[in-house]
């Protein structure tokens, strides 16, 4: 397609402002988004997606963009969002349509995601967010709290047996009439069967018997294609994903055994399963952000729902970094509170605060005592001193005698002549833990005084607003589209709120 950055279409839409005037206030919403954001940036980010001499004009990808933010914002379609820029005139004149053109075939927005891609949509975020920044909108990004919220997978969640037939069945799918006639006779496989047995159905409703019944039926048959097919010197991509599948989930004495990042359906193999909470399972993705105090995200990652919270710490600080956005100081919950990631935080410069894992509010931990690498020595609150021991010099034992008349042994979780090893990190949790004691203190003695507190409820509030945006769930396939769902979804959010605050 030709790219071209002035066309007829542009000037046609000179012509029908004055009609649009007369009929859109100067008040609606998406008014002041276009004369709060310059767009025109588009342009040169998309510039290297197109022929500039060849082929048929492309459409205005500034009008994409927009049709693509305006989506999100409603929840549209393709198809529906094809409708709105036809018939709606506050959205034809948003986009830049001509008030005689009959706008786009809802096919082309789909094709332009897969055209931009996931990295040139986070280009765009990223340029919106500089906008907001030289509006001053931010006021104080020294302090910033980060999560993560579930993007849902635009798929089922099939139980092991019938991810077992979906990859039968792809496999089936892809033989010849002979090959498939053999296969069928040697596990009593048809068609239809297959088609029952690789929809995803409630078999946690079967007693346990029946289940493995089932799951051990599943697996002989899955073996013996694969046995066949071998013998056949026969080798294809759904045959290795039926390996897959199989030796990620079961043993060699027919046992289920799954891994988190194993496949978990065909029909979307990005997805994975995760945990928000000890309870909550998560199946697909997760959106792992950081925002300031006026709501606005600075820096985002998307990745699957199997990945660990506090391993994206350091890839969002060099976001945040990058953008000029670096924080002194960011909140998060207790799946950041690791040595390792308060370790990482601080080495970028963070002041990272997070619940310590582990951490007992009315016990003595480990990691408060003090620790002298010089004398290699360990010094509790009582002042007893103890010297290490070990090839690393890192092994601590508090002898019964000493410990006997402490007085606070109540509240020690350190057993006495229980040897003891030091993280080499140690100085780090410390430090860490004293922050938390002392905000604990400032928040109990505000709780007394009746003084309302800062709180991660900013956070909260705009991942509450994300999923009104429909960014708890993607309408897509794929790590890289479901990036560009959340992308479109926090990049509509920043522009909403930054036009809001505007007043």
């Amino acid at each position: 397609m030709v790219f071209r950055r002035l066309t007829e279409h542009q000037a046609q839409f000179l012509s029908s402002n004055s009609i649009y005037k007369g009929l859109i206030k100067d008040d609606d919403i998406f008014e002041k988004i276009s004369s709060t954001f310059d767009f025109s940036f588009i342009y040169d980010e998309v510039e290297d997606l197109y022929c500039k001499d060849n082929g048929r004009p492309a459409e205005d990808p500034v009008k994409l963009v927009k049709a693509s933010l305006y989506q999100r914002l409603k929840g549209l379609s393709d198809p529906e969002m094809e409708c709105a820029a036809r018939y709606d005139i506050r959205i034809k004149h948003f986009l830049g349509i001509p008030i005689q053109d009959y706008g786009f075939d809802y096919s082309t927005l789909s094709l332009f995601r897969t055209r931009l891609g996931h990295k040139k949509f986070e280009r765009i975020f990223q340029k919106i967010l500089k906008q907001i920044v030289d509006l001053g909108i931010i006021k104080n990004h020294k302090q910033q709290y980060i999560d993560s919220m579930p993007v849902l997978a635009h798929a089922a969640l099939p139980s092991v047996t019938c991810l077992i037939y979906q990859g039968i069945k792809a496999v089936a799918k892809a033989l010849d009439s002979k090959l498939k006639k053999q296969v069928y006779e040697k596990t009593l496989l048809t068609d239809d069967k297959l088609f029952y047995y690789s929809k995803p159905r409630p078999l946690f409703k079967m007693e346990k018997s029946e289940r493995e019944s089932t799951f051990k039926k599943a697996v002989d048959r899955a073996r013996e294609i694969i046995f066949f097919l071998e013998s056949q010197n026969y080798n294809s991509e759904e045959l290795k994903t039926l390996q897959q599948i199989m030796n990620e989930n079961v043993n060699d004495k027919k046992e289920l055994v799954q891994t988190k990042k194993s496949i978990k359906t065909l029909v979307d193999k990005e997805s994975k399963l995760g945990h928000k909470t000890k309870k909550d399972l998560i199946f697909g993705y997760k959106n792992h952000s950081a925002v300031t105090e006026e709501g606005i995200i600075t820096a985002v990652e998307i990745t699957s729902a199997a990945d660990k919270d506090d391993k994206q710490v350091d890839k969002i600080i060099s976001k945040q970094k990058k953008a000029n956005l670096k924080p002194d100081k960011m909140d998060g919950d207790s799946g950041y509170g690791y040595i390792e990631t308060f370790k990482v935080a601080k080495a970028k410069g963070v002041k990272l605060n997070a619940p310590f894992r582990g951490l007992n509010e009315e016990e003595l931990s480990i990691y408060e005592l003090e620790y002298d690498k010089t004398l290699n020595t360990i010094t509790c609150q009582n002042n007893i001193c103890i010297k290490g021991k070990g090839k690393d010099g890192l092994f601590f034992e508090f002898p019964i005698r000493k410990c006997r008349d402490c007085p606070r042994k109540n509240k020690c979780s350190l057993s006495a002549s229980k040897r003891i090893k030091l993280h080499p990190d140690h100085e780090i949790a410390r430090e860490v833990i004293k922050r938390q004691r002392q905000r604990t203190k400032k928040k109990k003695q505000a709780k007394e005084s009746g003084i309302k507190i800062k709180s991660r409820l900013i956070i909260e509030n705009v991942f509450a607003y994300l999923e009104k945006l429909g960014g708890k769930k993607t309408p897509y396939i794929g790590l890289g589209k479901a990036t560009i769902h959340v992308f479109l979804a926090v990049t509509m959010s920043n522009i909403m709120k930054t036009v809001r605050l505007l007043g």
